[in-house]
């Protein structure tokens, strides 16, 4: 088992948090270690190999959020020609300027990922899920991962952030559609454009992740030519806190 100290959620979240992630090796004994070892907000990942254990951490409180898809594209089977066959929108990618982040950071707040396991946690407030991804893709960018707009006639209507991860594999960890895009068909054409950038820059393969609880999205990567490389299912477990107001 990992065991991950994720101070930089003290900042995000003003909690102590603590992961912890099985491993293919664990078995029942590692449950009394985590246990011993909880903080404020703990958060659990264990593979979908191990359902075992799954049932096990629910008699100590744990409580099942999502299932976490882990996905490959090796793009020489990207299915581009299914593309043909579904409307693809005329779009843009543009590197984010700090208007263009200020934008994005307004739609954060409007609660541009209302999937996410923090914002529709009760514990916590939607401002600081916002806030919490915010300070995220900070981060990254500061690291040196690069930002982008995707330009519908001249509106922003969405963007991705893009890791290069070396040995020509790229990682678009974050996406997402704005609210005047959203339920309007251009989910396809933001995954199709991220992964013509990604061959544009390079790359032989690119990997992601998607949540369960966003299961349209991950309709739209299995037709583009991802494949599930591995699957965890995710609990959390809350010490001694009240419901955020």
């Amino acid at each position: 088992m990992k065991v991950v100290d994720a101070v930089w959620e003290k900042r995000n979240l003003g909690l102590d948090v603590i992961e912890f992630i099985i491993e293919s090796n664990d078995d029942e004994s590692v449950v009394a270690e985590i246990i011993q070892s909880e903080k404020q907000y703990n958060v659990l990942k264990i593979p979908a190999s191990k359902p075992e254990l799954a049932d096990k951490v629910q008699e100590h409180g744990y409580r099942f959020v999502e299932t976490m898809f882990f996905l490959k594209n090796d793009l020489r089977t990207i299915k581009m020609d299914s593309a043909k066959h579904i409307r693809i929108f005329d779009v843009e990618l543009l590197p984010m300027n700090e208007q263009d982040i200020k934008f994005l950071n307004d739609e954060l707040y409007k609660g541009l990922f209302n999937t996410d396991r923090i914002y529709l946690d009760s514990h916590f407030s939607k401002e600081a899920a916002a806030e919490r991804y915010k300070n995220w893709i900070n981060d990254e960018c500061a690291r040196g991962a690069n930002l982008y707009k995707m330009v519908y006639r001249e509106k922003e209507a969405g963007f991705f952030i893009l890791k290069d991860e070396g040995n020509n594999v790229f990682h678009p960890f974050l996406l997402g559609l704005y609210d005047e895009f959203k339920s309007k068909g251009f989910g396809i054409t933001l995954i199709y454009s991220i992964l013509k950038e990604c061959m544009n820059q390079g790359a032989k393969q690119v990997i992601g992740s998607v949540s369960s609880n966003n299961s349209s999205m991950l309709k739209v990567d299995l037709m583009l030519g991802y494949e599930i490389k591995n699957i965890d299912y995710v609990f959390v477990k809350h010490k001694g806190r009240n419901i955020a107001k």
